[in-house]
């Protein structure tokens, strides 16, 4: 099925090279508040869109990458590209603000996260319940399977679907719903993620290591050692991921 253009605007002509992503983006806000593209529906693909519109596949990604930094949009890779329920977008917009403001946020954002997560990893360890332990032990193995392959898109999905999962284990919705959309934030907008590790890297090896180290500790009930580990595991993101290590402490701005 070939998605025609919305009744009220007219016919789509070819757009200018400089224009053809925010054609993009105005063609499918449109969609979103007309109710064309509704929360929870995959778009569609990428091919009846740039007929549709008269873009190339490039643009029309290029388009798609904008509005989904904003959070209007969520990728599920090998699914599709879905829009993002109201609640989402409109944290996204504040994270995305913050960004747009502060242009040394990449350091301020893993200082926040290092104490978010530890946090909830110790009360991960408290109250998580034997279904909680029982995910986390799977979403682990899916972890280590993901690094020792180098599949970037994988890597990343198994990661924050390890740490979100952590955050549901405290069964207080706030950590829930900040980690998730702070790890969108992250992954999407700021770039702050896995570049494609080499399974033989030593940095793959210990990526696994920690987040083998960090479940263990949760599903042993060790609140203690379950937030030095996590607190290890992100300065360590820190400095070998995002180089952030040159960047100094807010003090010393």
């Amino acid at each position: 099925m070939v998605v025609r253009p919305l009744a009220s605007d007219g016919p789509v002509t070819a757009p200018t090279s400089k224009n053809r992503a925010t054609t993009v983006v105005e063609y499918l806000q449109r969609g979103i508040r007309e109710n064309k593209f509704k929360v929870g529906k995959a778009l569609p693909s990428e091919r009846e869109l740039s007929l549709s519109l008269g873009v190339s596949r490039a643009s029309l990604r290029e388009g798609i990458s904008l509005l989904v930094s904003k959070g209007v949009l969520t990728r599920q890779h090998g699914i599709g590209t879905f829009v993002s329920a109201a609640k989402d977008q409109r944290m996204a917009e504040i994270w995305t603000d913050m960004v747009d403001r502060h242009p040394l946020i990449q350091a301020d954002l893993i200082e926040f996260r290092e104490m978010l997560e530890s946090r909830t990893a110790e009360l991960a360890a408290e109250r998580g319940t034997q279904a909680d332990k029982e995910r986390l032990i799977q979403l682990g193995q899916d972890v280590d399977v993901a690094y020792r392959g180098s599949d970037r898109q994988q890597q990343v999905k198994a990661d924050v679907a390890l740490h979100q999962a952590i955050a549901e284990a405290t069964h207080n919705p706030v950590f829930s719903y900040l980690i998730d959309s702070l790890l969108k934030v992250l992954h999407e907008h700021v770039q702050l993620s896995i570049a494609g590790l080499s399974p033989q890297s030593e940095t793959s090896t210990q990526l696994r290591s920690q987040h083998h180290e960090l479940v263990a500790a949760i599903v042993a009930g060790d609140a203690a050692r379950a937030g030095a580990v996590s607190k290890q595991h992100i300065e360590f993101v820190r400095t070998r991921l995002n180089a952030l290590d040159h960047i100094p402490p807010r003090r010393k701005r």
